[in-house]
């Protein structure tokens, strides 16, 4: 069992078959962070970075975060990435560009609401 961070984020990339640039590329830091994480030269990424981390890497984030439980058994809900991209290629977009999607969606299913309204919708 991996007992540190570094050595969980180690195996969740063996786990994936991807190499530390990819999940560089993939979270939006640099392959040096990861590198010291892994060296335990820190101790872990940021909260936001590590379930960016998890996701990507396809494994459970309370297990990469502290070791307990399963690295692939998920903890989140099967649909909570709807789309039919990946999420590997949405995290491979810029930030400032995942920004707009998110905002064309939200835009998106708001004018879907305006012309489907039901009692139970909340504002």
């Amino acid at each position: 069992m991996a007992n540190n961070y570094g050595a969980r984020l180690a195996e969740a990339l063996r786990l994936a078959q991807k190499e530390r640039q990819d999940l560089a590329d993939g979270i939006g830091v640099s392959v040096q962070a990861i590198g010291q994480v892994i060296a335990g030269k820190t101790k872990a990424l940021t909260a936001e970075n590590s379930a960016l981390a998890a996701i990507f890497l396809g494994v459970d984030m309370f297990w990469l975060a502290t070791g307990i439980g399963d690295a692939k058994t998920m903890t989140m809900p099967p649909r909570q990435w709807p789309f039919r991209v990946s999420i590997e290629a949405f995290l491979a977009v810029p930030e400032e560009e995942q920004n707009r999607i998110g905002e064309y969606v939200e835009f998106c299913v708001n004018k879907w609401h305006a012309a489907h309204p039901t009692k139970k919708q909340k504002a």
